[in-house]
């Protein structure tokens, strides 16, 4: 019975120990894999506090290409639906609503994610690995909000202050206010869905390079589709047209050099 005890203890020390040694080595080598926040350390001059940061995931890439390329189809269908049912204005605004996917698609992306020094410095484990990443860089702030009305998409000119009754109040009335509710995409941060009927009004403030989408009251599934998904895709597009990429180690690059870090960590181990 004792010598049984002894194996069993004798076995949970050695595979508790075997554990501890595979967990030192990837967080040794997670700590050595070059980072986003190292990439911004070394470049020659840190971004103006106003600028907006942001990354790529490669993973990301091709999954916002096919929601943009779907929400282009079902734009058409919905721009069809009010077509026949005689409403033309909104036909004719649906279809500058697609034409717009179909410019953004030709453009880089983003993640939704904080992509600044100081946020990837707070949180190490939203810090992503270089060699995961399609693209980052900076945007300087914009002077624009967007609104994706149903007459089509206007920019109006941010100023301080600026919410989304003010907004609103900019354009004709029958451009929104069929609408209930309308999505807020900031530039930075997730969509937020709010009232802009009389019996819901909300408001929310407006950062410069905001995004807002009315939500279709249409009882069809295109429009359903389409309510729940463009916020997220706009999410993903940059919030400015002045951009500048940063210029990202080749992916072998960055892979030999973990490589070699876990290497030599692990001979260390062994030593």
């Amino acid at each position: 019975m004792t010598r049984r005890h002894h194996t069993r203890a004798s076995h949970w020390r050695i595979t508790s120990l075997g554990t501890l040694l595979v967990l030192t080595l990837s967080l040794a080598a997670k700590a050595d894999t070059p980072t986003l926040s190292h990439l911004w350390l070394e470049q020659p001059t840190q971004p103006e506090a106003s600028a907006l940061a942001y990354y790529l995931l490669r993973v990301d890439r091709e999954a916002q290409r096919h929601q943009g390329l779907r929400l282009g189809e079902e734009l058409t269908t919905l721009a069809d639906w009010h077509a026949l049912a005689g409403h033309a204005e909104v036909a004719r605004g649906l279809r500058e609503w697609r034409a717009r996917i179909e410019a953004l698609q030709a453009h880089p992306s983003r993640t939704p994610a904080r992509a600044d020094l100081a946020a990837l410095l707070a949180s190490p484990r939203h810090d992503p690995a270089l060699d995961s990443l399609a693209a980052a860089g900076t945007c300087a702030l914009p002077d624009w909000v967007e609104f994706w009305h149903f007459d089509g998409i206007t920019r109006q000119r941010w100023q301080p202050g600026m919410d989304l009754r003010d907004l609103l109040h900019e354009r004709p009335r029958r451009h929104w206010s069929a609408a209930d509710e309308a999505w807020v995409i900031p530039p930075q941060g997730a969509p937020r869905r709010v009232g802009v009927a009389a019996w819901n009004a909300g408001n929310l403030p407006l950062a410069a390079g905001s995004r807002v989408v009315l939500i279709f009251p249409d009882p069809v599934q295109e429009a359903a589709w389409v309510n729940r998904t463009l916020p997220n895709y706009l999410a993903t597009r940059l919030p400015s047209d002045a951009c500048r990429p940063l210029t990202l180690p080749s992916a072998g690059h960055t892979s030999t050099e973990r490589t070699t870090a876990q290497q030599t960590t692990a001979g260390d181990a062994a030593k």
